[in-house]
């Protein structure tokens, strides 16, 4: 409580000192225009023309290379790991590198090495982010705006046969953190022995099976590996750069096969798990992979050596880490990572006092102006990234609901336009984002390759009686006598807004929008549940309005839950999604236009061609304009980010989104800190 009143203080005192002044500044290398109008009336589709737009180029990013032959192997080490060196406790650095390592060219500058990155989360698992949002090696990665992928354990890739088949080319000589070679038999541990078992995996992804047909994994040689799908996949490469490859690099074959029944008895493993209170030897197998297991080589820029319940949990860095930079030192360059465990409030008061290295994990906007006026006092910088997609709040109506009254009111694209129209979002920018962002729908950004302005901004203007002439239509005239509208059975039209209590943060726009609906006539209040019971009646097709995050339309091919009915998170539809998952077999067949867009997504997939994907998703973003079966809020939120003025090479701009696992995607390995 003490926390929270200081914070509720603090955040008050913030706004009253700071104003729109601070606010404008602190953005002012970012250019924000205001948003297009909406429609005006049904009859005239298309949206006003969106203002022109343009995109403020990096000041300075990281960039890869490899290291060239010419130069030896004259490399350099952390003094840190010199007294393991000479006592011979270590290899000397070159013996630890791999033949032909990874070269960063840091942001800024190289080095110094050292130091001790501090971070906060808000419980073991949170910590757990480290391995695909700080860690993020895979074959592959995005670069740091998301417009190129770039190589990584892989150092070149092969397609072929129309893009069924996939051959990647190892790193030569990349080791694990026990000094164990990392080679082509690890990912084959995994597709023989993790994917394609179902106790560790009871359900495989649909993007390893295409065709019908799970996809061929082969080893050509110790450095080569051969994906082969029954047919052409063209978002392989962009699934492998975002989420796909850095899990299947993870399972390190020579240690793991100890805890596995194709290699042990499978009795004798029962045995150990139950000494280690684990009842099922998949369990077990699961806890030594566990990042929290200090045994478990990796191939992290930092491993764990204190793992939580200990206070800090500690990542110390990884000697046989695998990259360099331009002069030849290994990577990283900070010594150790710690994470603290409490609430987001508490956080949130620890980054405002300046008690974090590099953060944007929990650190809310709404303390926005607290952060920005105590930057001199912390010793710290506010860095602004550009919103990828993930800042812009989705609001669905639930498309597949239990109640057929309710199904048919949905249903009708009138019904969905005019809720949007009723909305007053520049309130809400005023109220809940400080004066920042602008309208916008659920779409990709101007930064975008998809962009489409015309999606982006339609809908958008608060026209209250254009809504209620629009639900007029609809068949909702009927009103009690408190003027709140009547169902066609006569029924009051009751609608709650179901949300997970871990969206509290967002608790004012959410009461905005249940305001806005019920001045139009559709009585509507806010319901915060727990996340597993949110959850629940969510996936039992129970909840009326839902509400959630953007999905990085950056790139939507990558997670178009918002645009198709393509997983759990597609929550306009999820009966409709489990239809799309299962080919059919289970769910409600989705409504035509519906079907339309998974049959031009599933074209993209078969399209390897970058402009052709891009061509046919706009399709897809217009049909989502014609229907608006997901209402944006406000988005062009910035990403922020607390960075200490000790670091070094975190860029001042960068797309901050879950496809790119952000901050992974500005190499973390080349952050710096300055001793003084």
């Amino acid at each position: 409580m003490r926390y929270r009143s200081i914070l509720h203080f603090l955040r008050r005192l913030g706004l009253v000192a700071l104003g729109l002044f601070l606010l404008t500044e602190a953005l002012g290398y970012i250019t924000f225009f205001l948003s297009g109008a909406g429609e005006a009336d049904l009859s005239r589709l298309e949206a006003l023309p969106a203002p022109a737009r343009q995109d403020r180029p990096p000041e300075s990013l990281n960039q890869v290379a490899e290291w060239p032959i010419a130069k030896g192997r004259a490399f350099q080490q952390a003094p840190m790991l010199d007294s393991l060196v000479q006592t011979g406790s270590l290899p000397p650095v070159a013996e630890r590198l791999p033949e032909n390592p990874l070269v960063i060219v840091p942001a800024h500058q190289n080095g110094p090495y050292g130091g001790t990155w501090t971070r906060y989360g808000t419980s073991p698992s949170d910590i757990g982010i480290f391995s695909h949002r700080l860690a993020y090696d895979g074959l592959l990665r995005w670069g740091p705006m998301g417009r190129e992928i770039r190589p990584n354990l892989a150092t070149h890739w092969d397609i072929a046969d129309e893009g069924r088949s996939y051959t990647f080319h190892l790193r030569r000589g990349v080791r694990w953190s026990d000094g164990h070679p990392f080679t082509a038999d690890d990912i084959i541990f995994w597709y023989e022995d993790v994917l394609q078992n179902k106790d560790l995996t009871p359900v495989i992804s649909v993007e390893y099976n295409k065709g019908g047909q799970l996809v061929q994994i082969e080893k050509l040689d110790d450095y080569t590996v051969r994906f082969s799908y029954a047919e052409p996949y063209g978002l392989f490469l962009k699934m492998m750069a975002s989420n796909l490859s850095y899990r299947l690099v993870s399972y390190p074959a020579h240690y793991l096969k100890q805890f596995h029944p194709h290699y042990v008895p499978e009795e004798e493993l029962l045995a150990k798990a139950r000494a280690s209170g684990k009842d099922f030897w998949y369990q077990y197998f699961t806890d030594r992979y566990d990042y929290r297991n200090p045994t478990c080589p990796r191939i992290w820029p930092w491993i764990v050596s204190k793992p939580p319940p200990v206070r800090p949990a500690e990542f110390m860095r990884n000697p046989y880490y695998w990259k360099v930079d331009p002069e030849g030192q290994q990577l990283p360059y900070i010594d150790r990572m710690t994470f603290e465990i409490f609430d987001i409030e508490t956080i949130n008061i620890k980054a405002i006092n300046g008690e974090v290295g590099m953060q944007g994990r929990h650190t809310t906007f709404q303390n926005y102006p607290l952060f920005m006026a105590n930057q001199e006092r912390g010793g710290y910088k506010v860095r602004h990234w550009l919103d990828g997609g993930d800042g812009t709040m989705a609001i669905t109506f639930n498309l597949n609901h239990k109640d057929p009254v309710l199904k048919k009111i949905f249903h009708d694209r009138r019904f969905r336009i005019a809720m949007s129209h009723a909305l007053d979002r520049e309130a809400m920018r005023e109220a809940a984002y400080l004066g920042q962002g602008e309208p916008r729908q659920v779409s990709p950004p101007p930064a975008s390759a998809y962009y489409v302005p015309e999606h982006l901004y339609a809908y958008l203007e608060h026209d209250p009686a254009l809504a209620n002439r629009l639900l007029d239509e609809v068949g909702l005239s009927a009103r009690d006598e408190d003027g709140h509208r009547l169902r066609p059975d006569g029924q009051p039209l009751f609608l709650n807004i179901e949300t997970s209590s871990t969206m509290l943060g967002a608790g004012k726009t959410f009461e905005m929008i249940a305001a806005n609906w019920t001045a139009v006539g559709i009585k509507s209040v806010v319901k915060h549940q727990a996340r597993q019971l949110y959850a629940q009646r969510r996936n039992a097709l129970l909840c009326d309005v839902l509400v959630w995050g953007g999905a990085g339309e950056i790139i939507p091919t990558l997670d178009p839950r918002w645009f198709i009915p393509y997983n759990a998170s597609s929550f306009f539809g999820l009966d409709y999604a489990r239809w799309f998952r299962s080919n059919g077999k289970k769910g409600e067949k989705p409504p035509p236009d519906m079907l339309r867009c998974i049959e031009i997504f599933r074209q993209i997939e078969r399209t390897v061609d970058e402009e052709e994907q891009i061509r046919l998703f706009k399709e897809i973003i217009e049909i989502n304009r014609h229907n608006l079966w997901t209402i944006g809020t406000i988005g062009a939120i910035p990403q922020i980010f607390i960075v200490s003025n000790k670091f070094r090479n975190v860029p001042e701009v960068a797309v901050g989104c879950w496809p790119l696992r952000t901050p992974g995607a500005t190499a973390p390995e080349s952050y710096a800190i300055l001793a003084h």
